[in-house]
């Protein structure tokens, strides 16, 4: 889990890491998307198009590149872009680990615009680098000292 939405500062991190990529999820990920391409369910399909085997949907792990930038914005945030480049195929088995760096924090009456890089790792190995960018709404920001100052000890 990453700090609270109203704690983001230059230099923070975000951080996801999902559970291993399941063919199950695969074949739910088709239905959702409706992208039932035989790459991601037919291994010697996939195998005789050149991918050495099954693959994930690219969608699949820019979406948990998504997933990284809605959950540091919080509740009443909003994810305003996502952008992915993908470098690697991800495969069943795979555990993705989701890293972002905030690199600008803007701050108006609104609330706090983040920017971020983001990418997408496999065991070390980038899979999928981009950028994102999400907004704190003020009330979760007001709302988030509230809490902040009634549990502060030194009171």
């Amino acid at each position: 889990m990453t700090a609270a939405p109203r704690h983001w500062r230059v230099g923070q991190v975000l951080v996801l890491k999902t559970e291993a990529v399941t063919a199950e999820q695969l074949v739910r990920y088709a239905g959702a998307s409706d992208d039932y391409s035989r790459i991601h369910y037919d291994k010697p399909f996939a195998e005789a198009a050149g991918l050495g085997g099954i693959i994930a949907h690219g969608m699949l792990t820019m979406a948990f590149m998504g997933r990284v930038a809605s959950d540091a914005a919080g509740p009443g945030g909003f994810v305003r872009s996502l952008t992915a480049r993908f470098v690697a195929p991800v495969r069943p088995g795979d555990v993705v680990r989701v890293e972002g760096k905030v690199l600008e924090v803007t701050e108006d009456g609104d609330g706090r615009l983040i920017r971020a890089d983001i990418a997408a790792r496999v065991r070390g190995r980038p899979v999928a680098v981009g950028a994102a960018e999400f907004r704190v709404p003020a009330r979760a920001m007001a709302s988030g000292r509230q809490a902040e100052e009634s549990a502060d000890p030194s009171d």
